[in-house]
């Protein structure tokens, strides 16, 4: 939405009130949704109130969440006769008058089910007859009321509001979740591949509302859909290229208008988000240790501006850029820019000063020469240096090394909204669609395409009706568009690190390795005490898997598994492994290897009891490496077990489960370094003077 004139338009977080889950409480609904990113949850007002009546059994959280606990209603063992029903309803609207307003519901397993009932309940004059209408809904393993008196109310007209559904693939009510969806208008769902839980969040697409209007379906719905893909605890992922907003000529330059007009935004302003976001993209696929040299050919407008900013704040992330600007306005926007370039002693090169060969002196190319508002065909010296960037394709069908084409918004020469009509034009690798991407972008072709228009503000996305993809963490452009295609064959990491000398290196390997792992202890490195074991049986055919550290002293490395599983009947024929830790963020590994022995009956006794009681009941469930037919015949057994230990009771460790022991009798610590030339400190045993020392040589990387 859109505000003309002297009218002011005040935006806000959409509110939703949370309700929890069967006998658990705010706080721990709270926590749970904590496992969404914080760029998400910084877009949401979100209420947590306890349930109004205090847990009358058991509740499932006991041992893993604090009490107390709570519950919105009882039920009989049916689930179709409900005590307290009414007051539970009654207390949801004085929370809505209390906490309003109220935009929406959020609900998790009984809250969920609560929450997918109230549009209907209320609609029919059953529920929260003192509030308005509820305008959106998340429902996260949720389903239908069974009580037959409720059942008309509830659910005998469609649910219209927009309602976004979360479907645990191992959830125990995934079915009653699908008959919920039936009950929906044009529900949008994301599935997940956990079971009855909050899941973590990999994309979502929120909105923000309008304190003079309401929330419009056809607004909401799109975006709730952006949420359908499937989540693959990928942190960030790319906005479908089909279902975002393509702009034409004259709709860029309406949403310009409005930017510049009832929003308040001046053209400097624009300028520098837009150059800001070019540069982040940039610096997101090019790093300036391998793509140091960058070149941003900027035109006499408002492209070639942006093309000045970036080139500014590249020079502030490590790069050496250049600039051409063959065709420079006087207008003070401009001429400040290039005031601040040259402060920072970036170069400015004529036309006549470019190499002809541009791969030679350039790693990118940054086409900042015309914008969507170009008219006609290039004049020079634009034509020609659009010709130079067409002609480097040809280096790629020589197999040479080429400089890489980043356009700004739209390449230069293409049309707004046809694209690269005759197929001459500039064929970048990087394009940086400004606001939101031109209609010309559904022809590029490049792997890489970013979006810069986090400065969109809600009331322009609602007005043009725009459909936009999240931005990650702080970032000021996000990839959208197809998944790049990737040559295996050419990814590789240019390691920086410090140089690891044996001068530097401890005389025994195990005090080594306590230095480094509290270095990835240091920085905050997760799980790194994860390494993989791999085991060799007697039929020769090697094996490998993650498993994760328990102990280290003087002489041993600890873990504990199932002693029927492969890998100890492994050890079992060969008692011989090998220890790989793998510390991505320290460019570390370390090598262990060594006669692996089982401990003592009384330290795994000793280490299982002081395992949470969740993974001593999941120790005796799973029979290790055997085959299962499927994942309800471990959640049966393991509720059973759940039960037999209810009272408290010591939990029995199974005969098949304990220890091992590693001790090393070879050790190799590698850091990696430029061009492959990484450090490699190889600790053997030897004697001197009778004394057992090790031994400290360098390989060959």
């Amino acid at each position: 939405m859109g505000s003309e004139g002297h009218n002011t338009v005040s935006i806000r977080k959409p509110r939703f009130l949370c309700l929890h889950g069967f006998r658990t409480s705010a706080e721990i609904h709270k926590t749970q949704m904590h496992k969404w990113p914080q760029s998400v949850l910084d877009e949401l007002d979100l209420v947590f109130v306890d349930a109004p009546f205090p847990c009358s059994g058991k509740s499932e959280v006991e041992g893993i969440f604090d009490p107390p606990y709570y519950e919105w209603f009882q039920f009989n063992k049916e689930f179709t006769e409900y005590t307290n029903f009414d007051e539970c309803l009654k207390y949801i609207e004085e929370c809505m008058i209390k906490y309003g307003p109220i935009d929406g519901l959020l609900g998790f397993s009984q809250g969920a089910i609560l929450s997918a009932a109230l549009p209907g309940l209320q609609e029919k004059g059953v529920a929260l007859t003192k509030v308005p209408k509820v305008k959106s809904l998340i429902i996260i393993g949720g389903a239908k009321l069974k009580s037959p008196s409720l059942i008309e109310k509830a659910y005998s007209s469609p649910i219209i509001c927009p309602s976004l559904h979360f479907l645990g693939e191992a959830d125990f009510m995934k079915p009653y979740g699908n008959e919920l969806l039936e009950s929906c208008f044009e529900p949008v769902v994301v599935h997940h591949p956990k079971g009855h839980t909050i899941p973590r969040l990999g994309i979502v697409i929120l909105f923000s509302i309008s304190d003079e209007e309401n929330l419009k379906t056809d607004i909401l719905r799109p975006q709730f859909r952006a949420l359908s893909t499937k989540f693959s605890g990928v942190s960030q992922t790319m906005g479908s290229f089909d279902s975002l907003s393509y702009l034409t000529q004259r709709e860029a330059a309406n949403v310009d208008e409005s930017l510049m007009g009832p929003l308040g935004f001046s053209v400097d302003q624009l300028m520098e988000l837009a150059g800001l976001s070019v540069a982040t993209s940039i610096a997101e696929v090019y790093k300036p240790s391998e793509y140091s040299r960058v070149l941003t050919i900027c035109g006499p407008g408002n492209n070639g501006g942006d093309g000045l900013v970036a080139a500014r704040h590249l020079h502030h992330f490590g790069y050496k850029p250049l600039v051409c600007y063959p065709k420079r306005t006087q207008k003070p926007l401009y001429a400040g820019l290039v005031t601040q370039l040259e402060a920072l002693s970036i170069p400015f090169l004529s036309v006549e000063d470019l190499p002809s060969d541009l791969s030679n002196d350039f790693d990118v190319l940054v086409d900042a020469m015309f914008g969507f508002s170009f008219h006609g065909s290039p004049r020079p010296p634009f034509d020609d240096l659009i010709h130079r960037l067409v002609s480097l394709r040809n280096h790629n069908q020589t197999g040479q090394k080429r400089s890489v084409i980043v356009s700004i918004d739209i390449p230069s020469g293409w049309h707004v909204e046809e694209g690269d009509v005759d197929g001459t034009g500039i064929k970048p690798d990087l394009l940086v669609s400004l606001t939101a991407p031109k209609l010309c972008a559904k022809k590029f072709i490049g792997p890489h395409h970013f979006l810069g228009g986090r400065f969109v503000p809600p009331a322009i996305a609602e007005k043009y009706n725009l459909i936009l993809p999240p931005y990650p963490g702080t970032s000021m452009c996000v990839r959208i568009g197809k998944p790049p295609q990737v040559d295996i064959s050419a990814m590789r990491e240019n390691y920086i690190s410090p140089e690891f000398l044996e001068e530097q290196a401890e005389a025994d390997p195990i005090n080594q390795f306590h230095k480094w792992f509290g270095d990835a202890l240091a920085v905050g490195l997760k799980e790194p005490n994860a390494m993989a074991l791999s085991t060799v049986g007697k039929d020769g055919k090697p094996s490998s898997r993650m498993v994760l550290l328990k102990g280290v002293d003087k002489n041993d490395f600890v873990w504990y598994t199932n002693y029927e599983s492969q890998k100890a009947r492994e050890l079992s024929e060969n008692p011989h492994a090998s220890l790989l830790f793998h510390w991505d963020g320290l460019n570390r590994q370390v090598r262990v290897e060594g006669y692996v022995q089982k401990v003592s009956d009384e330290e795994s006794e000793q280490y299982f009891h002081s395992r949470p009681r969740g993974s001593q009941i999941g120790a005796i469930v799973s029979k290790q490496s055997t085959v299962v037919p499927g994942r309800h015949v471990l959640h049966q057994k393991y509720k059973e077990l759940e039960q037999k230990y209810a009272d408290g009771s010591l939990i029995p460790k199974p005969k098949n489960w304990g220890g091992y022991r590693l001790t090393p009798h070879a050790f190799e610590f590698w850091q990696g370094q430029k061009s492959r030339l990484h450090d490699r400190l190889r600790y053997s045993p030897c004697e001197i003077n009778e004394q057992k020392v090790w031994k400290v040589e360098r390989l060959a990387p």
